[in-house]
């Protein structure tokens, strides 16, 4: 028998990072850039992963308007939000 009162609680207050029991926004769209917003902080978004892989396809959709530096986003830049492939 498990007693509740020794569950221990592991959720974190992320302010307006999506959490685990979030649905990410709806890709395959446009997204305007604001102030502080990085490439990690879309793909959390709208893709429910921060990591490489997925920051990567908002910046590959966009490298004409970004340039070379993935690092490297403007306050009202917009960026489209392409699809997740398959098997992402």
């Amino acid at each position: 028998m498990t007693d509740d009162k020794y569950k221990a609680d592991f959720s974190v207050d992320k302010g307006e990072l999506k959490t685990p029991h979030e649905k990410p926004a709806p890709a395959g769209k446009e997204h305007t850039v604001a102030k502080g917003e990085t490439l990690s902080d879309l793909a959390l978004k709208y893709y429910g992963h921060a990591t490489k892989p997925y920051y990567m396809l908002i910046y590959e959709a966009n490298k004409e308007l970004i340039g070379d530096n993935p690092n490297f986003i403007r306050t009202g830049m917009i960026l489209k939000i392409p699809n997740l492939p398959e098997g992402m």
